[in-house]
């Protein structure tokens, strides 16, 4: 197995800093009311200052929501690909963000009432039970192909999505009045516009679970790349493993589209990406790679906000854009395996 050299690791990681860094300042200028960088300077060294509200309500929020969700969803993307061994998968792929957007449906309409917790505590719980449950009818569709077959996962994976936003569309279209028909509608697109410090917050404590997860347990996710029947002869216990890469899965994606809505592509590029340049390791990658994935994201955002201001086009569609094609370049390429 390929591994990352030290120095290589570092250069990469100097490297990723830069540029996010490079990235944060566009995006904290770019918007209706744009900001030199003197502006931008004297704001955020002057709390006081009158445009301040700008900075660090809107678009400081904005941009860590959506380098923290970068991150999230590229290290669920290195989990969901060394669970079934197939560069193609990814948690939007899966149903994981179909099941997650079900959650977040039942307790917009008042199904599930638990508008005692907040939005800040409520859409990231049934979130996180939707995309679990999503990925736990995965697997039991595709049961017998739990091992070795995953392309059968892939295709189960598929078909649970389209039932869940069957679901959805069905509750939306029997139940909803006008003001929810827009909140859900705009949430399926992928936004960041609802950023706020909460939001920040919660999603920060799931980055925590999702890495401190994968950086312990790397070597068994490194493992279950070799095969199921090669990690357990060496010992590791390959159910058990997966078991547990999808419940920290489902709910740390499942949590984070909560406040973003479905973002696409995100979870299946960046691993592969992150593997050609650093090696197969997973140790490097988890943090390389989630790095990667924070910055592409807000460049997105920062390239929506260009595109379309103040509010921007919806990040799902941008990601969809710049996804599909690699996509389909990793579907009809010869031998898209790791």
């Amino acid at each position: 197995m390929k591994v990352v050299r030290p120095h290589k690791f570092t250069l990469g990681l100097v490297g990723l800093l830069v540029i996010m860094a490079g990235v944060l300042v566009v995006g904290l200028q770019t918007g209706s009311f744009p900001l030199s960088t003197t502006e931008l300077w004297e704001i955020l060294t002057h709390p006081d200052h009158p445009n301040a509200v700008i900075v660090w309500d809107l678009r400081i929020p904005r941009l860590l929501l959506a380098f923290i969700t970068g991150v999230i969803l590229s290290i669920g993307g290195y989990f969901m690909q060394a669970l079934i061994k197939n560069p193609l998968a990814d948690p939007y792929i899966m149903g994981l963000t179909a099941g997650a957007g079900l959650g977040v449906n039942l307790v917009v309409l008042g199904i599930i009432p638990l508008g005692f917790l907040g939005i800040g505590l409520a859409y990231p719980t049934m979130a996180g039970v939707g995309g679990l449950f999503s990925l736990g009818l995965v697997l039991a569709m595709g049961w017998r192909s739990f091992y070795e077959d995953s392309a059968r996962l892939l295709i189960a994976g598929v078909a649970v999505s389209a039932i869940f936003t069957a679901v959805t569309g069905i509750l939306i279209y029997t139940m909803a009045d006008s003001d929810q028909i827009r909140q859900l509608v705009f949430w399926s697109f992928g936004s960041f516009h609802r950023a706020n410090w909460t939001a920040v917050h919660v999603t920060a404590l799931l980055l925590v679970m999702a890495l401190a997860y994968g950086l312990i347990n790397a070597r068994k996710l490194d493992l279950l790349l070799l095969g199921d029947v090669t990690a357990q002869s060496l010992g590791l216990r390959v159910f058990r493993s997966k078991f547990w890469i999808l419940v920290v899965t489902s709910l740390t994606v499942g949590g984070t589209v909560a406040f973003t809505g479905p973002i696409g592509f995100v979870g299946m590029m960046i691993p592969h990406f992150g593997r050609s340049i650093w090696g197969h390791a997973h140790r490097p990658n988890l943090i390389l790679g989630g790095l990667l994935g924070g910055t592409y994201l807000c460049a997105c955002d920062v390239l929506s906000r260009w595109i379309l201001p103040p509010a921007g086009l919806p990040i799902g569609i941008v990601t969809a854009i710049l996804g599909v094609p690699f996509f389909l370049y990793l579907l009809f390429r010869r031998q898209a395996s790791f």
